[in-house]
């Protein structure tokens, strides 16, 4: 069954984003993942959470996104992101 890592990020550091957005794709390809979606135009519909970047990423299970959340090669650029913005990011089975 696919997973999906949804994330929801304010930039507060831009020239730091765009270091991290440099660097995270081909670690994101390694574990099987793909971009959905990568902070494009949006409107919001309802609520205020969805009001900055929103980010989609697919990946082939739980198994494999959770890997390269948690991975070796990930973690320093996972810092960059956090340190970058305000962040809330989560992992969903797709049906």
């Amino acid at each position: 069954m696919k997973a999906y890592m949804i994330a929801h990020i304010e930039v507060t550091n831009p020239e730091l984003m765009a270091k991290y957005r440099e660097k995270v794709p081909a670690i994101v390809e390694k574990y099987g993942g793909k971009y959905l979606v990568r902070g494009g135009d949006s409107v919001l519909l309802e609520g205020d959470f969805f009001k900055h970047r929103v980010v989609l990423l697919e990946f082939p299970d739980r198994e494999a996104a959770e890997k390269f959340y948690n991975s070796e090669q990930y973690a320093p650029i996972k810092q960059m992101r956090l340190a970058a913005g305000n962040n809330s990011s989560v992992i969903v089975d797709g049906l």
